[in-house]
């Protein structure tokens, strides 16, 4: 701040600012932003590392520690207040309720779900959330991020308390369908509800694909009178459908009304003749999310070189209510699908790479390491195991806090053991590459290195390689050009 600015604030305090015009409101404010932005950082950095140490407090300790943060922004608009206008103070207060009392929305779910204890928020964190609401429908908080943040979790929860209720449990797409009733019973305001409608819709196809989503594009299709959220859905939506229909779809499996799929993408017979080597793709999404779209590229340019590729639509929460052991069972049925098919797609069944990425990582491991998960229709007779396993950032224990809603449902909670990598050690005839960031928070480097360091005293063909300050999604962005030549060069040393 130079000595301009800084006698400016000065009489500004002394005497107010009757006469501020607006040349000095925006220079008052560019200088109160500038400052925010210093605080932002060493904020940031705290909830990040304490989020997990937060969330297992008991709640007036955790509410405590919320507003003490929020206090600190709420301190640096008060020394500016008689420097700005009224309406930037107010959407300033207003935005920094949204941004931290989102914390104490989350709360309950989040203490649960580390921690395995059920709380109901205090009357005084509710009447916060409530206060909130009030200003749902007012337009013009849609160009404030932190209110979007707030009204994205807060339908997130009211929905998820919906599915928790059963009353969807004969729906497909659960989560889109609960998502859609909250909103339309939360909003009254046409535009926040098509601003709703698009962000959810959105987030569903580039999560989940398009998969029986005609129904809910129709109805916001016909509501939306917004041109840019129209164009948004239609431009995904499209996208979508147009690379869903360059390449073989079959159903490989029939279940509880679900048919799920197998994605196929095969080489020129011409150029590669005879039985072919194959790989096949397990997506990830923590068993809640996730889509073979994902892979359709990377399959196309295997399908290329000459591979039979098959991505993998499995069970997954956020649509079929599921949980990992019935991932688990799916997995192991595409496995026996493929090898069922092995003659009418030119399939080698003894040359069979199966890869994923986190909880696709997972499953790739389950394929070798579980013998029983099982589905009742299979046959038995025909081997899931894979020949090869590649593994992306792969979960390796599921019986840590953060997986706890895995056994939400379950009396014998050490069941989870039975689909847990760390827990399934033995001589495997498997060989496996594991890929894993040093930095990953999500899958932990040490359980990786202690299934690798365990598997390998047992006398397995195991491989582990470390990529350098590298977190989670090993598999995109500046690391994945790392994790593609480390693949490749695997593949080719197995000689398939």
């Amino acid at each position: 701040m130079n000595i301009r600015h800084f006698f400016m604030l000065l009489l500004l305090l002394i005497f107010g600012c009757k006469n501020v015009t607006n040349e000095d409101l925006e220079k008052n404010k560019s200088i109160f932003y500038k400052e925010q932005e210093k605080i932002n950082p060493s904020i940031n950095e705290y909830l990040n590392n304490n989020y997990y140490l937060l969330n297992s407090l008991n709640q007036s300790s955790f509410t405590h520690k919320i507003d003490s943060l929020k206090n600190i922004y709420i301190t640096h608009i008060n020394k500016y207040k008689a420097l700005l206008d009224k309406k930037t103070l107010s959407r300033e207060i207003l935005g920094i309720n949204f941004t931290f009392d989102r914390f104490i929305l989350e709360y309950p779910q989040k203490h649960q779900d580390f921690t395995g204890e059920k709380v109901v928020l205090s009357k005084k964190n509710q009447t916060k959330l409530n206060n909130l609401l009030l200003y749902f429908n007012d337009t013009d908080n849609l160009s404030d991020n932190s209110f979007k943040r707030f009204v994205i979790s807060f339908v997130t929860i009211e929905s998820n308390k919906k599915l928790k209720s059963n009353i969807y449990d004969d729906f497909g797409n659960q989560q889109l369908n609960a998502n859609w009733d909250v909103i339309e019973s939360t909003f009254t305001n046409n535009k926040v509800k098509s601003f709703c409608k698009q962000n959810y819709l959105y987030a569903y196809i580039d999560d989940m694909g398009i998969r029986n989503i005609d129904a809910f594009y129709s109805d916001f299709i016909a509501s939306c009178e917004t041109p840019e959220y129209l164009e948004k859905i239609n431009t995904i939506y499209n996208s979508h459908k147009k690379a869903r229909a360059s390449h073989i779809i079959e159903t490989y499996k029939k279940i509880d009304g679900y048919e799920l799929q197998m994605h196929l993408f095969l080489p020129n017979t011409e150029d590669f003749k005879g039985k072919r080597p194959t790989i096949v793709q397990f997506h990830g999404g923590s068993w809640s999310e996730g889509k073979p779209d994902w892979f359709f590229s990377t399959a196309k340019a295997y399908a290329k070189q000459g591979w039979v590729v098959g991505v993998v639509e499995y069970r997954i929460k956020g649509i079929h209510g599921t949980y990992p052991f019935e991932a688990v069972k799916d997995a192991k049925s595409a496995l026996r699908w493929i090898r069922e098919n092995a003659e009418k797609y030119n399939i080698n069944s003894n040359k069979i790479i199966v890869t994923g990425n986190s909880a696709g990582g997972h499953l790739s491991l389950a394929t070798a390491l579980i013998d029983n998960w099982n589905e009742s229709t299979d046959n038995l007779k025909i081997s899931a195991k894979p020949n090869v396993i590649i593994v992306n950032s792969g979960v390796y224990d599921l019986t840590t806090n953060s997986n706890n809603w895995i056994t939400e449902k379950m009396q014998n909670r050490d069941i989870v053991k039975e689909i847990s990598p760390n827990h399934l050690l033995k001589k495997s005839d498997v060989k496996m590459l594991l890929i894993h960031g040093d930095k990953d928070r999500n899958c932990p480097y040490e359980t990786v290195e202690y299934f690798y360091k365990e598997m390998k005293s047992l006398g397995n063909d195991i491989k582990l390689h470390t990529v350098k300050d590298a977190e989670h999604m090993i598999w995109y962005g500046k690391h994945s050009t790392e994790v593609s030549k480390i693949t490749d060069e695997y593949i080719k040393s197995l000689k398939l």
